[in-house]
C-alpha cells in the first residue's frame, strides 16, 4: 500500500490500528502501571473502594472506614517505618485534637492514610496533602499538632 508515495506494509497498518483501538482500554484498566502508581484511581470504577456514595455517585468528601485497606494492598505496614497511628478519633485523644477540614477523616471520624496522603494528583513528597520545599512534611504535622519548639 502507498500513502503519499511512501510504501507502507499492511502488517504495520494493522498493528497501528490495533494499538489505536485498544489504547483507551489499556489506559482505563486498573492494572499496574509504570510512572504514577496511583494512576488507576483515575478510573471511576475505583471510586467506591474509598468513597461513600450519597445517591448514585461517590461523594469525594466522604471516605469509607475501609479506605485504608486499599492503601495497604500495596503499602505494607511493615515497610512504612515510622508512621502516624491510624484508626484514632482525634477528638477522643487527651489533647482533643482538631483536624483541619482539608485533612479528611473517615466516615467514623478516624484518622486514616488519606487524612495525610492523597491518592490523586502528582507524586510530590509521598503524595502528602501538605508539604513545603523548606519545611517538608512538617507543615502537615503542624496543621494538627502545632509548631514544636
Amino acid at each position: 500500500m502507498k500513502i503519499r508515495g511512501v510504501r507502507i506494509r499492511a502488517g504495520f497498518l494493522a498493528a497501528l490500528a490495533g494499538v489505536l483501538c485498544f489504547a483507551p482500554a489499556l489506559v482505563a484498566s486498573d492494572g499496574p502501571r509504570r510512572g504514577n502508581p496511583h494512576a488507576y484511581f483515575r478510573n471511576t470504577d475505583q471510586c467506591p473502594k474509598c468513597h461513600i456514595s450519597t445517591g448514585s455517585r461517590p461523594d469525594p468528601g466522604r471516605f469509607s472506614t475501609e479506605a485504608d485497606a486499599v492503601c495497604l494492598e500495596c503499602h505494607k505496614k511493615e515497610s512504612m517505618g515510622r508512621s502516624h497511628p491510624g484508626n484514632v478519633r482525634p477528638e477522643e485523644t487527651p489533647r482533643k485534637m482538631k483536624v483541619p477540614a482539608d485533612l479528611r477523616l473517615d466516615d467514623d471520624g478516624r484518622i486514616m492514610c488519606l487524612t495525610c496522603h492523597t491518592a490523586h494528583g502528582p507524586n510530590v513528597s509521598y503524595f502528602l496533602r501538605r508539604s513545603s520545599p523548606d519545611g517538608g512534611f512538617e507543615v502537615l504535622c503542624e496543621a494538627c499538632h502545632g509548631k514544636q519548639p
